[in-house]
């Protein structure tokens, strides 16, 4: 599917997560995973120095690093198309799909390898995908200003 122009009517919330993949397919993978190993090391280190090991929300601290810098890079990067021209002139709608996803792998990391239960769950995954959310929203949101600056 393509993406359509900004002069085509609008999207159903399944053709914006169809469109929102295409454009996360540009997205700096590598970098964006090193974030998320550089946040994950990160944690454990400062967990560990306090006296516990806490795995699972160090690995899910580095889901919303892994998610957040990918939708952020893909925005950023100089590719063209439609898809990603649909996703910069909608930042916050593109950023929804980094932010679920996010959510859903800590949703199922904080179920199975956690001590949350489903309710202790749902509330870490919708926390962490907000963030997600709102990272990839705000960098979307500042490279599109950057973007329609007059030279």
């Amino acid at each position: 599917m393509s993406a359509p122009t900004r002069n085509e009517p609008g999207l159903t919330r399944k053709e914006e997560m169809t469109v929102s993949g295409a454009a996360m397919s540009g997205a700096p993978w590598k970098m964006a995973g090193g974030a998320g190993v550089v946040v994950t090391g990160a944690d454990l280190i400062f967990h560990a120095v306090g006296g516990h090991l806490a795995v699972s929300s160090s690995v899910s601290a580095g889901i919303v690093a892994l998610f957040a810098v990918a939708g952020a890079g893909a925005l950023w990067r100089a590719r063209s198309g439609r898809a990603m021209q649909w996703a910069r002139n909608h930042p916050w709608r593109f950023a929804l799909l980094p932010g679920l996803a996010a959510a859903v792998l800590v949703f199922v990391l904080s179920v199975v390898v956690g001590s949350s239960g489903v309710f202790g769950g749902v509330f870490t995954s919708v926390w962490h995908g907000a963030v997600a959310y709102g990272v990839t929203g705000l960098a979307g949101t500042v490279a599109g200003s950057r973007r329609r600056r007059p030279a």
